[in-house]
């Protein structure tokens, strides 16, 4: 966790003291006692819905952007036999 997150899960976070690991809980029932027993939840959290894209002025801040030409009344696929009927 330390490379990944830059801090180190076995380090105190009142006195910078070494912890450590005594043991590792498997079961979903134990688990569940010991967050009942300290007033935690025991049920995951609902997922929150994402977010949508941020919005962009024309192409101004993405990279790339000098290179290409970008259309905002980009018109519909013109292939013959091929109908999306949506405008892109």
């Amino acid at each position: 966790m330390r490379r990944t997150f830059g801090f180190d899960g076995l380090t105190c976070p009142q006195c910078g003291g070494r912890l450590r690991l005594i043991a590792l809980i498997e079961e979903a029932a134990v688990v569940g006692r010991i967050l009942r027993h300290l007033g935690l939840p025991t049920e995951p959290p609902v997922p929150r819905p994402a977010r949508a894209p941020p919005l962009v002025d024309g192409l101004s801040g993405v990279t790339g952007a000098d290179d290409a030409r970008w259309e905002p009344r980009a018109r519909p696929c013109e292939r013959p036999g091929f109908s999306v009927g949506l405008t892109l």
